[in-house]
């Protein structure tokens, strides 16, 4: 009987010993965290920062010793000497202006407060990572997070603008992804479709409440605003490029390259979208970012789009060489001009009739090239056209398209011989 006290004493102990002194958020790295360019981790229990990614190799250390907030937690007021958890992103570099014997001589300036937390209603700012006048200590700032020298300079052009930065009580390096991962990159991709085809979706995917909180701005004025412009834009084109998701403590994150294009509009830049489950279990987006940024990022677009765009021209040569008015003209707007032309009907009412006389024989299509301009996605080439009577010309056409339904369709043909 004297053994039962024992082991239950012994049990005890053991299961207090590996609670951790202070509860705080448990982040993880997930395995997708090598494919980015650089992520940054603290860990405020080891006092330490991981960088994870294709360019954390470049580094001569990719742990180093770190110090964060004076006082154990996560930041709620300004003033508390404590550092956040979340997660972050890099705004700027500072390398002026500086109190050296408190920042060194370099800092990387964090978007804390961010969305998710402005809904929790925590305040402060200046949260920083950055060097030091002296060797850091432990737990020595007032909620920044202080690298050595040597160690901050070493970031330098691996740590830019933009770069994801997780900062939890632990961190877990390497997690394998749940499928929360690839729910979200779908549900960032329908949002942007949605936002494209100007439909209703597009606003349903908000948290009205946890939006107006977060963005210290009513959900009904920005509705309000989005379907004004829907309707009154006759299009809109928006891409993404390089979606990206972490989880933070009670949310998500997804953030990527944006391209948007409408007639009186165009931007690019980064945009991050804050998510958390409603009641139903739903992900909803409770708070947004948007880092207008020249990244080159319409070209990637006209890249992305090349192989689309091919498709459909040999398609629409095809259908027109073979006279078949009905597939051809499913290839145009209903308002698409054509030279004096406008409107499908009048466009296949000349088709039909031109083709009872002369049938299109031959058509040839060289140096096509694809720009953007305020009209949508311009495509001009060389065009050669026969037809069966023998009659040819050749000239330079001009196809302005929109997308519509996941496909192109004309909007403008334009010829010039």
């Amino acid at each position: 009987m004297r053994l039962l006290p024992y082991l239950f004493s012994f049990c005890l102990c053991f299961s207090i010993s590996i609670v951790p002194a202070f509860a705080g958020w448990q982040a993880v790295v997930p395995e997708e965290a090598g494919k980015l360019p650089m992520l940054v981790a603290v860990d405020k229990s080891r006092q330490s920062a991981q960088f994870f990614g294709q360019k954390a190799s470049e580094l001569s250390s990719q742990k180093v010793p770190c110090s964060s907030g004076q006082v154990k937690g996560d930041k709620q007021r300004e003033g508390d000497r404590k550092t956040p958890e979340g997660i972050y992103f890099v705004e700027k570099r500072r390398t002026s202006g500086l109190d050296y014997a408190l920042y060194g001589q370099e800092a990387y300036t964090l978007n804390y407060p961010n969305p998710v937390d402005k809904l929790r209603e925590k305040n402060g700012h200046g949260i920083w990572i950055h060097g030091r006048g002296t060797p850091i200590v432990p737990r020595e700032t007032k909620g920044c997070i202080a690298l050595n020298n040597p160690d901050i300079a070493d970031l330098y052009t691996k740590v830019t603008v933009n770069t994801p930065v997780i900062l939890a009580e632990q961190v877990v390096p390497y997690f394998r992804s749940e499928s929360e991962f690839n729910e979200l990159k779908e549900k960032t991709f329908q949002w942007v479709a949605a936002w494209q085809d100007r439909s209703p979706e597009y606003l349903q995917m908000f948290s009205p409440e946890a939006f107006t909180k977060s963005m210290k701005k009513p959900f009904s004025s920005f509705k309000q605003q989005k379907e004004r412009l829907f309707s009154r834009l006759p299009w809109i084109i928006t891409w993404t490029n390089n979606v990206n998701v972490l989880q933070g403590p009670d949310y998500w994150v997804t953030w990527f390259d944006q391209y948007y294009h409408a007639p009186n509009l165009v931007t690019q830049g980064v945009r991050r979208l804050y998510w958390q489950k409603n009641s139903d279990g739903e992900f909803v987006i409770v708070g947004m970012e948007w880092k207008e940024r020249k990244i080159g990022i319409e070209k990637a677009y006209l890249d992305a789009v090349a192989a689309s765009v091919h498709n459909f021209l040999d398609t629409w040569v095809t259908d027109w060489k073979n006279g078949t008015v009905d597939k051809y003209i499913s290839r145009y707007a209903i308002k698409a001009v054509q030279g004096s032309h406008r409107g499908v009907n009048a466009i296949a009412n000349h088709k039909r009739k031109l083709w009872q006389q002369k049938k299109p024989a031959k058509i040839v299509l060289s140096d096509i090239k694809m720009s953007m301009s305020r009209r949508g996605l311009e495509v001009t080439m060389n065009q050669y056209y026969e037809d069966s009577t023998g009659y040819s010309d050749q000239g330079t056409k001009t196809l302005v398209l929109l997308p519509k339904d996941g496909q192109w369709v004309i909007v403008i043909e334009e010829w010039r011989s």
